[in-house]
């Protein structure tokens, strides 16, 4: 996930000429048949509000994915609920709104065009690279589902997530950010929520691990793993590291629009928190990508897949190449007990975010 960084013009042309060496693979087909349907995107609209200055659009696209577990709740990852708190701006300085979708293909134009024909608030700074494009949206239009505002800072809505209470140090840093209590997401406990301003009564929502489950499966390394969101096709490094700096997280767009279904190898390694699939593209799975965190996965013993969110997307890489990124297991008692909180909560946002979220710590709650 992230937001609109911009970088030189001379940097984008370094980029594309550094692609036209790379080889490209698929980060698995398009869910056409609506195998998922209770898989989400995440779109935000994300404005800074410089002091004394006028508002700037910094991101209006897809940024993470979730599942829909409860017919108001979208399960999704901290890091993505977070973010502006902890690797953006702090928890002052913007205005920030999220929708969510469920529709096959949902492109960033789609949404930009949706924010305007609202009317949405700063819409009207979705100007030049944000401008929407009447003529390339998609049919059918998809539905673009709010949701609920989960923290104010001096009245401007500032969060729409909430946050594992352990993820998050309950304190701020100088400069207004917060801090990671792991700063390595394979201990993190990475799993955020979104609570919808209205139930989704057109699909069903899909049943979580519980408690430790997924412990007590002897063939659990070795298991095949998919993994479905809207996260970018991005164009693959083969055979190197994970580079630093450019690459799709930088300003190059969030997901491409468009739900995916990745096979993405067997289970190499279980860790207490996560689950690390192989992700080796030479030997044919599909890789994830920057805009699938906090998809969920689901095991496919023998190829055929359960319909349980066992874990969901966690680790994220610049260039998107698949290097072992953990997905955090929905089994652990502490995602189990932030699950039933926020669910518990799902007509009351307040009560939510007070009891089950990191957002009390910073006082967010207190201007629902």
């Amino acid at each position: 996930m992230t937001h609109g960084v911009r970088i030189a013009s001379g940097a984008v042309a370094l980029l594309l000429a550094l692609a036209a060496f790379r080889v490209t693979a698929s980060d698995g087909p398009a869910d056409t048949a609506g195998a998922f349907p209770a898989v989400a995107g995440y779109y935000e609209f994300f404005v800074y509000l410089p002091e004394g200055g006028a508002p700037e659009v910094a991101y209006a696209e897809q940024s993470c994915s979730g599942a829909l577990i409860s017919s108001r709740v979208v399960l999704t990852a901290a890091h993505c609920t977070a973010y502006n708190y902890t690797e953006d701006v702090g928890v002052a300085g913007y205005h920030d709104a999220v929708w969510v979708t469920f529709d096959t293909v949902a492109t960033a134009n789609d949404f930009r065009c949706f924010l305007s024909s609202e009317g949405v608030p700063y819409s009207e700074f979705l100007t030049g690279d944000y401008a929407c494009d009447p003529d390339a949206v998609s049919v059918p239009f998809p539905v673009f589902r709010r949701a609920a505002v989960t923290g104010r800072n001096g009245g401007i809505d500032v969060a729409h997530g909430l946050t594992h209470p352990a993820y998050l140090r309950p304190d701020l840093k100088r400069d207004g950010t917060a801090q990671r209590v792991e700063p390595n997401l394979q201990n993190a406990p990475d799993v955020g929520a979104l609570i919808l301003e209205q139930p989704v009564l057109d699909r069903v929502p899909l049943p979580v691990r519980g408690a430790n489950e997924l412990s007590g499966i002897a063939t659990l390394r070795g298991t095949p793993l998919v993994s479905v969101g809207y996260g970018l096709n991005w164009t693959k490094l083969v055979g190197e590291q994970p580079t630093r700096g450019l690459g799709p997280m930088t300003d190059l767009g969030g997901g491409n629009g468009v739900k995916r279904i990745a096979n993405v190898g067997p289970i190499d390694t279980v860790h207490a928190n996560a689950l690390v699939p192989r992700q080796s593209e030479r030997q044919g799975d599909d890789l994830v990508c920057f805009g699938d965190s906090g998809s969920p996965a689901f095991l496919a013993p023998g190829g055929t897949v359960q319909p349980i969110v066992s874990a969901v997307l966690s680790g994220a890489t610049n260039w998107c190449q698949g290097s072992h990124d953990p997905y955090y297991r929905i089994d652990r008692p502490e995602a189990q007990a932030f699950i039933a909180c926020v669910i518990a909560n799902e007509d009351d946002v307040k009560a939510a975010c007070e009891a089950c979220a990191a957002e009390s710590y910073f006082g967010l709650c207190e201007g629902l």
